[in-house]
């Protein structure tokens, strides 16, 4: 039977005063102002409202953001890119998926911008409750995944045929336009290393796109960190006993492909390390003993 959140939890939304993306005023924000550093979060605390704002947003008279409310440049902490980012902005989304999304999924000209799927005006006020269900302030959180905010504009049947995991056609040869939603071209699976081939983006972010986060998996640890020059020596014994490959990232970090295997079997020839775990219902790369390759004594 499908999971269905407590009404506790969706009368905590109601009762924290959910904001429109299409109202003209937010909260009272006060006009209040910290030091901002690289560091700053500043969602969910009602202190920075002069990072958006030039002034405070009245009723009527509009909401006095900064940018000309042009949310690329509001949204600028997070670095926004195509390639490092789960969903492409300042697109059009076609006339089907126009039909299918909500009318408070807000287009600017007609084009997707951050707001339309993250109702920015919701945490303007220091709300930790509502940041504890609804982190990223998505429109109609929360959700038990993240796709199903994707199938609000997306057709669930193509949505996932479209699993990049699914990398060979009946007659057991490589869809190209299936590598190409993690590499800039496709590579040489019978020869290129790891570090030859070209990916389009942060390797993280690449995974998230469909995953959500997952910062505290496995065993609500942070495994996306470079490990000690003592793990770092037992993964580099634990592929030459078991014949694996354990990737790390550009900048010698863990990330998801290091443990899970992110090709079909029979992308990669089966002798070769980068095989192991095509075949795995989780894809880890050492099956059934995956934490051995990095902590075994």
């Amino acid at each position: 039977m499908k999971r269905l959140f407590p009404i506790t939890l969706i009368a905590l939304i109601v009762l924290n005063g959910r904001l429109s993306a299409q109202e003209e005023t937010g909260p009272n924000l006060g006009m209040s102002q910290q030091t901002v550093t690289d560091s700053t979060n500043i969602h969910y605390t009602g202190k920075y409202c002069l990072e958006c704002h030039e002034q405070e947003p009245q009723k009527g008279r509009g909401r006095f953001l900064k940018f000309n409310g042009d949310y690329t440049q509001l949204c600028k902490c997070h670095g926004y890119t195509t390639e490092s980012y789960i969903h492409p902005i300042d697109i059009a989304p076609s006339e089907e998926k126009k039909a299918r999304m909500p009318i408070t999924y807000p287009l600017r000209n007609g084009k997707m911008t951050c707001v339309t799927c993250h109702d920015i005006y919701l945490q303007c006020q220091d709300n930790q409750r509502l940041k504890l269900i609804n982190k990223r302030f998505l429109r109609d959180a929360p959700y038990r995944k993240r796709t199903e905010l994707c199938i609000k504009c997306h057709d669930e049947k193509k949505y996932k045929m479209l699993n990049p995991h699914n990398q060979l056609n009946a007659n057991g040869e490589i869809i190209v336009e299936k590598c190409l939603f993690c590499h800039e071209e496709k590579p040489d699976e019978k020869h290129a290393t790891f570090k030859e081939v070209k990916l389009i983006g942060d390797l993280v972010m690449l995974c998230q796109r469909c995953h959500g986060e997952r910062r505290d998996h496995p065993a609500r640890a942070d495994h996306i960190r470079k490990p000690s020059a003592e793990t770092r020596e037992i993964m580099k014994a634990g592929e030459r006993q078991f014949n694996i490959s354990l990737p790390l990232d550009q900048e010698g970090k863990i990330f998801c492909a290091t443990c899970h295997n992110p090709h079909e079997k029979g992308v990669i020839p089966a002798e070769l390390a980068g095989a192991k775990g095509g075949s795995e219902k989780f894809k880890h790369r050492l099956p059934g003993q995956m934490c051995r390759a990095c902590h075994q004594k």
